[in-house]
């Protein structure tokens, strides 16, 4: 018999999560074994004690208690590197992936689909605001990459044990899930579905940390802002080349120069050192990523289990 492994990170979601198991359960199609494990991302609301009455209930249902909290990607990262299916769904549990969505996930990968991806029809948690700069972000991110970020897909998808092994195979401390099931599939597969609402509780995801997962993953993914940079800086020396040749030529023909005085050179000169230092933060992006791949650091670690 196959199995599905379901990969839940969680944090302070302690009254969605006695919910959301049956919900699991009554979803699995019966001709497969499964297993559900919860990743607690160090929640201060009671989230682990529920986790651990559950387990102790049902043997399928298993937990990892992180000893401090290491961020969403790395609980992710943890719970699938317990995952033993030969599939792993991986989802919320705040019910904005619903679980009545499961049997249709597993439907497409009997299909032969490696990565069934739902794509969100619409998001309506999200404000005005936050979905103009998703918007920008996509765009920013389809002109520098040609993989990885796919608008309205999150976190939540069905993913083959091939996919899984060639994430917990690598060797990327700055881990950026999205991106690596892309490079893995082979036969993937995007399906509209719609957002639930979320049933208790708060989103833990701000704009900061949103913000930060999108330069993680564009700077894992692109190269493309490192040859803006040097590209633009050619443009600039052409450009004030050809100034200073026709000013030269002015003033030898005219008597004086195109622009008299220092304060537009002064303005030039701030102008160009703006970008210089906007330039030099994003190589320090880099260099920052590289500084913390080259230590190869442990990107979790676990307190406690339960069932694992």
């Amino acid at each position: 018999m196959k199995k599905i492994s379901v990969v839940i990170p969680c944090f302070n979601e302690v009254e969605n999560i006695p919910l959301l198991i049956p919900e699991i359960i009554k979803n699995m199609p019966q001709k497969y074994d499964w297993e559900i494990i919860f990743s607690d991302g160090g929640s201060k609301d009671g989230t682990w004690l529920v986790i651990e009455k559950f387990a102790r209930s049902n043997k399928k249902i298993k937990g990892i208690l992180p000893h401090k909290g290491f961020g969403y990607q790395a609980d992710l990262r943890t719970g699938l590197s317990k995952a033993t299916g030969d599939a792993v769904i991986t989802m919320d549990a705040d019910f904005q992936h619903p679980p009545e969505f499961i049997p249709e996930l597993i439907s497409y990968w009997e299909k032969g689909h490696d990565l069934v991806m739902p794509q969100k029809k619409e998001d309506k948690s999200l404000n005005p605001i936050s979905r103009m700069l998703r918007k920008i972000a996509y765009q920013v991110w389809a002109l520098s990459s040609s993989k990885g970020l796919i608008p309205g897909v999150s976190d939540f998808r069905l993913l083959d044990k091939k996919i899984l092994e060639y994430i917990l195979n690598s060797q990327e401390n700055e881990v950026f899930i999205r991106g690596l099931v892309m490079l893995a599939a082979n036969n993937p597969i995007l399906i509209p579905y719609k957002v639930g609402e979320r049933k208790y509780g708060r989103s833990a995801f701000n704009m900061f940390k949103l913000i930060n997962i999108f330069i993680i993953g564009l700077i894992s993914f692109s190269i493309v802002p490192l040859r803006i940079a040097w590209l633009f800086g050619l443009f600039i020396a052409f450009t004030a080349s050809i100034f200073l040749t026709v000013d030269i030529l002015h003033t030898l023909i005219i008597g004086r120069s195109i622009v008299p005085g220092w304060v537009t050179v002064i303005t030039l000169i701030l102008i160009l050192n703006g970008f210089i230092i906007f330039y030099m933060g994003i190589l320090g992006e880099y260099i920052g990523v590289i500084f913390k791949e080259v230590k190869k650091r442990p990107t979790y670690l676990i307190e406690k289990t339960v069932n694992i």
